[in-house]
């Protein structure tokens, strides 16, 4: 009991002298006429909370915890920050007002937000708009600025670097096409600079795409109404974004970034290259930044060439594109070898042609399929005569190879096949993280330089892959096309829906047949239904160069006797509409040695009467002419490309961007809103109904005017409603986009 008695007089000594303590420490406080709050009673009759607060007083401070929730800006707004720390020196606010020392100003929560994008503001000292109505910019050193949009740049004085490209001072207009569904790329001052920035006319066709589907709205910076005015005026095709205030609503910016290790080796492999002609292969997983890194070191490339070396004859960079899923210079399904003349500062899908005015496509060939794991002998084949060709054609030109992200059993074959085949003097895998077993055995089968890098930061996507290559064969089978050979102009585009153009005569039987035959790759489909399953369908285009291509096909199909041609004409075979098709049992594709892609075709309708194809595509028809008059033929290729859904309902969404009341009655019918765009479609009920609901539904139902909005005048578009062509018991899901999405809050 004395015991008890004595503990607890010295802790009441303790708390006693730490009162005192921390009343001597304590600063006298200024008298303030707004009311304070009255100390609790738990407080006032806790005699230890005073040893409390002396030991918090006495800790260490401790590290703020990482903010776990934050969006995808976050990156963004720290680099902002920091970079705004450092330019404070040089006398820029950046825009930012300080609130340091009063967080409970009306701009504090606006400036916690907001994202720094350029690090100098717009005035009339560094911005002018010419007479021309060309955008005048003056900047000092180690500025930086992003543009959205379609725009051509010229630089006049200085020097300025822009996805990998350093432009110097010259005449020529170097065009780009930036869409912030890709990461935008960042362009940079390196000393006093002057540069013009010009709208592209040839964007507008380009622009237009988004009324005729909405995976191309709100990816331009444009408004509802597709109208282009921007911070500098009506008119223009693009906009300078100085801060995330002036960025587009609800879209998240990007900035396409380089990391450190990328830039160094890029330095490494321009000096290297300066030696002679330089080989690299780059690969690794899918989403890795393969075509990002591969078109940085191409676009450093060739803007590091010396006078001296465009004199010798290696001016430009081959590029060998072994990536049938999302291939930069020709159609998805296809690998290719290209010759890039000019720097590339443009998404894929804004450049799909065969021939630009930065780069052509020397030889190109169709895999009809969107992986090589269809066919990986093929595939091979392939790859082996592009090169071959580079060997021939552009053996003086650096040659920069981009695989395909397949890492894993067969893939990994075939890179280590392909790689002991080129022996690259720099093999670039992109990543860090393995797997360990698949570097290993890259390595191991690398003869001279493997090198590792971090994959690309990315932290937002507003397209899938999937998307992406919709975007491309739509923007594809929507270039404008004059009837003559491109002759490297720049690209433009037709706005129509495919289901207004007039679409080519191709005849398939008689006189002045036009196709040789059907071939169907991989899966081969029953004669009675061939028809069918090409109608509405993208098939290949393949110039047959020599009847050796036919390979065992025409051997199987001659006798002894017969010659090569006499034995193609006996392989050939007819449907009972009279078309003609190759059968394939055995699955034999094209030796790639003796024939070649000229583009893919879309094939809109089969006329028996006539016993003519209909066909889209953009094969320049003096392409066409010119095969036909050296007495070759061309083969329509079938395989596994993607379905052309985007092109079945063009003509509803157009329709229904003019108002057409039976048009959005036939989209909202297949539960899409012709006025919502793709990425906020995610308010779609889940809705499951049986036969007996759907039958009562359908009876209800007012009958559909099939002349005002329904689809069944366009091809391959039928509209069903309710239990119609549906199999006995099944049901009709609608399901929306978010179900994971907590929508109680629990």
């Amino acid at each position: 009991m004395a015991l008890d008695q004595s503990v607890a007089a010295v802790s009441a000594i303790s708390a006693l002298a730490a009162r005192r303590r921390l009343a001597a420490n304590t600063p006298v406080r200024e008298p303030s006429s707004s009311p304070e709050p009255e100390e609790s009673s738990s407080a006032r009759t806790n005699s230890f909370s005073v040893l409390q607060t002396l030991k918090r007083q006495n800790e260490p401070p401790k590290s703020p915890k990482k903010n776990a929730s934050r969006g995808p800006l976050s990156r963004g707004e720290s680099r902002a920050a920091s970079l705004g720390n450092r330019m404070s020196g040089r006398g820029l606010t950046w825009g930012i007002p300080d609130t340091s020392s009063d967080p409970s100003t009306p701009d504090a929560a606006s400036s916690a937000t907001r994202v720094q994008y350029s690090s100098f503001l717009l005035n009339k000292n560094n911005c002018r708009v010419t007479t021309k109505g060309t955008v005048a910019l003056k900047l000092r050193d180690s500025e930086r600025f992003i543009v959205i949009g379609s725009f051509g740049i010229k630089v006049s004085a200085g020097e300025v670097t822009i996805f990998g490209a350093t432009l110097k001072p010259s005449d020529a207009i170097h065009w780009v096409h930036a869409p912030h569904c890709h990461a935008i790329p960042v362009i940079r001052t390196s000393e006093k600079v002057a540069l013009e920035l010009h709208s592209d006319s040839n964007a507008d066709g380009l622009r237009r795409l988004s009324r005729l589907s909405p995976l191309f709205r709100g990816i331009w910076g444009e408004s509802k109404d597709d109208s282009t005015e921007a911070t500098l005026g009506k008119g223009r095709t693009f906009q300078i974004v100085c801060s995330s205030d002036d960025a587009p609503k609800k879209c998240v910016i990007q900035e396409l970034s380089s990391p450190p290790a990328w830039n160094k080796k890029l330095a490494d492999l321009v000096t290297v290259a300066k030696n002679g002609p330089l080989t690299t292969l780059v690969c690794g997983p899918k989403s890795a930044g393969k075509s990002t890194f591969s078109k940085m070191l191409a676009n450093r490339l060739l803007t590091s060439e010396t006078a001296a070396t465009a004199r010798a004859g290696t001016h430009g960079v081959a590029v060998l594109d072994l990536d049938p899923g999302q291939p930069e210079y020709a159609p998805c399904g296809t690998l290719s070898l290209v010759h890039v003349t000019r720097p590339n500062l443009s998404a894929a899908f804004t450049h799909p042609n065969l021939d630009n005015d930065t780069y052509k496509v020397i030889r190109c060939h169709a895999l009809a399929s969107l992986t090589p794991a269809s066919a990986p002998e093929h595939y091979l084949e392939c790859v082996l005569d592009l090169l071959d060709s580079y060997r021939r054609l552009l053996r003086n030109c650096h040659l920069l190879i981009n695989t395909p992200g397949w890492i894993l059993g067969t893939g990994q074959d075939l890179l280590v096949d392909i790689i002991s085949r080129v022996n690259p003097p720099e093999v670039i895998y992109m990543s860090e993280d393995g797997p360990a077993d698949v570097v290993e055995v890259l390595r191991a089968a690398t003869k001279r330089s493997f090198t590792t890098l971090p994959s690309q930061p990315s932290e937002f996507a507003s397209r899938t892959a999937a998307h992406l290559r919709a975007m491309q064969a739509m923007s594809y089978f929507h270039l404008q096309n004059e009837g003559k050979a491109s002759g490297g102009m720049r690209s433009s585009w037709n706005s129509s829906p495919l289901s207004s153009m007039p679409p080519l005569q191709v005849r398939y039987s008689g006189s002045g047949q036009g196709i040789q035959g059907i071939l169907p790759y991989d899966y081969q489909t029953p004669p009675e239904l061939l028809s069918q399953a090409v109608n509405g369908m993208i098939l290949a285009a393949v110039d047959v160069e020599d009847s050796k291509a036919f390979r065992n096909l025409a051997s199987t199909a001659a006798s002894p006797d017969e010659n090569g041609a006499s034995a193609v004409e006996g392989m050939i075979s007819r449907t009972a509409e009279g078309l003609p098709y190759i059968p394939n049992p055995n699955d034999i594709a094209l030796d790639p040695r003796f024939s070649r892609t000229i583009g893919l075709v879309l094939i809109r309708g089969i006329d028996t009467a006539t016993q003519t194809l209909q066909v889209l595509t953009p094969i320049p028809l003096q392409t066409i002419e010119q095969i036909r008059s050296q007495g070759r033929q061309i083969v329509l290729v079938h395989g596994r490309f993607d379905a052309p859904t985007w092109a079945y309902t063009e003509d509803l969404y157009h329709r229904s961007q003019q108002g057409d009341a039976g048009a959005e009655r036939a989209l909202q019918m297949a539960g899409v809103d012709p006025n919502d765009e793709e990425e906020e479609d995610d308010e779609d009920e889940v809705v499951v109904a049986s036969n007996e609901e759907e039958a009562a539904a359908e009876t209800d139902a007012p009958p559909l005017d099939p002349s005002a909005g329904s689809s069944t005048a366009l091809p391959w578009v039928e509209v069903l409603r309710g239990s119609q062509k549906r199999p006995v018991g099944s049901r009709v899901w609608r399901v929306r986009r978010d179900l994971g999405r907590n929508v109680g809050g629990d």
